[in-house]
């Protein structure tokens, strides 16, 4: 014994419904996922900026401490202050320092713009999941109201 045509539609309307509204939670919980990960990227992007900046003042103090060390062997062993040897040994190892921090800060500045460019990118995966969410709900819809008209 079979279901009434009547309640058989009614079925099919229900299910029509609830794959449409699959459908749409489908792409709020993948928009959500997405939102997640986007904000954990934006915070260690902050993190990768702050930890830039403590990077350069970390080795601002080694430049100056080394400098303080090359000034004070030289002093220790009675050599000129003004001789252009120890001027370029002085030299040297600021620019050593100088390059090595602008290196390590900079790598850390473009690790935090790479999080941040992911972050958007996961944005707009979310707001098109979300979008892909409805047009599979209208599309569940539509083909059902297609089936159902004779």
């Amino acid at each position: 014994m079979g279901m009434p045509a009547g309640a058989a539609t009614g079925a099919s309307v229900a299910a029509l419904g609830l794959k449409a509204y699959g459908d749409v939670l489908k792409g709020q919980g993948e928009q959500a996922g997405d939102i997640y990960r986007a904000q954990s990227l934006e915070n260690a992007a902050a993190r990768g900026r702050v930890a830039a900046v403590q990077t350069g003042a970390a080795e601002s103090i080694k430049i100056a401490s080394d400098l303080g060390n090359v000034d004070a062997i030289r002093a220790a062993a009675h050599t000129d202050p003004t001789s252009p040897t120890g001027a370029a040994v002085r030299d040297w190892h600021e620019q050593l320092g100088l390059t090595k921090k602008s290196i390590d800060v900079d790598n850390i500045i473009a690790q935090a713009q790479q999080q941040e460019a992911d972050a958007a990118y996961l944005r707009t995966a979310g707001k098109a999941a979300l979008q892909s969410g409805y047009l599979g709900a209208g599309v569940d819809v539509l083909s059902g109201l297609a089936k159902a008209i004779p």
